[in-house]
């Protein structure tokens, strides 16, 4: 049958891809969120992609130049992410921008991404409809080069942990193909990563959709 065949190839891309670990909820709280401005400017990837990172400030004026038309919502979301930054993907012509919400974990740095808006030309309407636009979390880590290395959290150490019941997080398997999704609070999530960073996990970070962002020099 047609049905089962799509079924059967989405199960092969799946087991030939990693997957990156998504949440409703942001993995930070209000009072951990820590701006950084020299991670803003333009980049390109090892994966052949460009990447524009701009504060959600500047990317909101660029937008809207004329601040006696910002409504309440746009006061409001001007006040809410006053430390984010918007993040613009460009990989063979597609784009893709992000709400990147960088914060501390211990000693580390973490962002936040949550898609705002990608190129949907080649997507059915009704289909985006049943989409939502999740949040994921990386690690990020600078090189002495000023390359900004990006590490995903992925599932394989999560399920893991939730095989064992090593780690109770609350979480659901959603779709045909029972993707793993966490519904926990931000709070907790965030205590989550408190613990993961601290532990001693053999190759936690190992199987991570890593891009290395290299700054352009313009």
């Amino acid at each position: 049958m047609k049905v089962t065949k799509h079924v059967m190839l989405l199960a092969l891309i799946l087991v030939m891809q990693s997957c990156i670990v998504k949440s409703i909820q942001p993995f930070y709280t209000s009072d951990v969120i820590s701006f950084d401005s020299s991670l803003l400017g333009n980049f390109t990837d090892n994966k052949n992609g460009s990447w524009e990172i701009l504060s959600f400030k500047e990317a909101f004026e660029k937008d809207n130049n004329d601040a006696k038309k910002y409504s309440k919502q746009d006061i409001e979301a001007l006040k809410k992410y006053n430390q984010a930054y918007v993040v613009n993907q460009n990989k063979n012509g597609k784009e893709a921008t992000f709400l990147a919400v960088p914060f501390k974990v211990e000693n580390h740095v973490f962002i936040d991404f949550t898609p705002i808006a990608y190129d949907d030309s080649d997507s059915n309407a009704l289909a985006l409809q049943h989409l939502l636009k999740t949040h994921s979390v990386a690690k990020l880590n600078k090189q002495k080069d000023g390359v900004i290395e990006l590490q995903w959290l992925d599932e394989k150490p999560i399920e893991e942990l939730l095989s064992k019941e090593q780690l109770k997080l609350k979480h659901e398997r959603v779709g045909v193909d029972e993707t793993l999704v966490l519904t926990a609070s931000s709070q907790e999530l965030y205590q989550f990563l408190v613990k993961f960073v601290k532990s001693d996990l053999e190759n936690k970070w190992s199987d991570s959709e890593t891009y290395k962002l290299a700054p352009v020099d313009l």
